[in-house]
């Protein structure tokens, strides 16, 4: 079995930790233009690997922020930490042209604990939006000449959590989750004259400052069923409230600055600051089902609803549509109780994601599939695993003159379970 001794794992943890301010990548995806940028799943990367499910997941030695009524299945003298890291990258293509992106950073980092019995908290942090895109735009004018529009953007939100699940019932918990929303989105865009040295460039900067809190809730259903099998429903749901949020805008006129070159400042058009804004977010719903042999095989599907045509930014519609995603994934452990044979004991695992996104561009609504797969790797002697996962897939089409995101995500994490709470007998 994998042995990993105390300070190698300490060691890794600080590296995770490390990687605490959510580092915002330069480049992500042009489609991170709209809205509020590229939306992360809330997950760990055992759930990541089986689809980005965990409505209806619960177990000992993971923390689920997904539905916080699965905090209620952390065992009652253990203290559960988990982190994870994700590296991306894409190839973006046209009927013309071929570009590739990446980026990388930490993807979440949970900490879960008992009160009592019956009420189990949770922790933590993670990215709740990532833009990153540079977008040029070239057209003709029979007086000007080819004017160039140039679109720029970067910045996303994080988000921090503190999370309760109460369990009511032997069957039956409920679970929320109270969240801080924080981040700044910086988005500029310029009119560019390749064609003429006499006009200036003009370039209008919006720098959005959010801060504000917002909530999600769950609950679950979990039976045990004759043979020692789980059988588990859950329901989660949160968001559509108002975020508060200000706004500075600059409007200038200046010489180059195409894809970020040399900048010859002109003239100051107009400064804001301060400007008060807000940001409704749209209603989220999700459902799932999960069948478990513990210790030995997990199948769970996932369904998913977004009310996005409620969307707004200071009260202005904009070009988002409602949206759903089906989810599913499995986990397979051949014998846990092997004594001889570690690979018998590794958790093997796989998944899928179909969604119609929230993106509709000219006429299109955007859709995204990927397939998942990853490994969950015990440490011997130690109640943790390491955790790694992938996920293959393609967003947008080359059809109407769109993007086609062809992307693999690689994600690593750690799982840790600590007996906090137990009375020695002897020092």
């Amino acid at each position: 079995m994998l042995k990993i001794d105390k300070r190698t794992l300490t060691l890794i943890l600080m590296l995770l930790s490390s990687g605490v301010a959510f580092s915002q990548s330069s480049l992500t995806s042009p489609y991170s233009h709209y809205g509020l940028g590229d939306l992360n799943n809330i997950s760990n990367t055992r759930n990541r690997s089986m689809g980005a499910t965990g409505v209806a997941q619960r177990g000992y030695y993971n923390v689920n922020p997904q539905n916080p009524a699965s905090y209620t299945s952390f065992d009652s003298l253990s203290f559960v930490f988990e982190a994870g890291m994700r590296s991306t990258f894409n190839t973006l293509k046209t009927m013309t042209l071929s570009e590739s992106a990446s980026s990388a950073g930490l993807d979440f980092m949970y900490f879960g604990f008992p009160v009592t019995k019956r009420i189990k908290m949770s922790f933590g942090m993670m990215p709740f939006s990532t833009i990153g895109y540079k977008i040029l735009d070239e057209q003709t004018d029979p007086s000007l000449g080819r004017i160039d529009y140039y679109y720029e953007g970067d910045g996303g939100l994080n988000q921090y959590y503190f999370g309760t699940g109460i369990q009511l019932h032997k069957n039956f918990s409920i679970g929320i989750n109270a969240l801080y929303l924080a981040g700044t989105i910086n988005r500029s865009r310029m009119i560019h004259f390749p064609d003429s040295t006499a006009i200036l460039n003009t370039r209008i900067r919006d720098i959005v400052n959010i801060s504000d809190f917002s909530f999600t809730a769950g609950i679950q259903y979990h039976k045990t069923l004759s043979g020692g099998s789980l059988f588990t429903v859950g329901i989660a749901g949160g968001y559509g409230n108002t975020l508060k949020s200000n706004k500075e805008q600059l409007s200038e006129t200046l010489f180059g600055g195409i894809n970020s070159g040399y900048e010859f400042f002109r003239d100051t058009i107009a400064y804001l600051k301060d400007i008060p804004s807000t940001i409704k977010l749209p209603l989220l719903i999700s459902g799932g089902l999960l069948y478990e042999k513990p210790e030995k095989l997990t199948i769970t599907l996932d369904g998913s609803y977004g009310f996005w045509n409620n969307y707004r930014i200071d009260d202005r519609e904009d070009s988002l549509k409602n949206n759903y995603r089906v989810n599913g994934g499995i986990e397979f452990i051949p014998d846990n109780r092997s004594i001889s044979g570690y690979w018998q004991k590794i958790r093997y695992r796989a998944g899928f994601s179909y969604s119609l996104t929230y993106l509709n561009l000219k006429q299109v609504q955007v859709k995204d599939f990927y397939t998942s797969f990853g490994l969950g790797l015990p440490i011997r002697r130690q109640a943790a695993t390491l955790n790694f996962g992938a996920e293959i897939g393609s967003r947008g089409t080359k059809k109407n003159n769109l993007i086609q995101e062809n992307y693999f995500r690689f994600y690593f994490g750690v799982s840790i379970t600590e007996r906090w709470f137990v009375k020695r007998r002897y020092n």
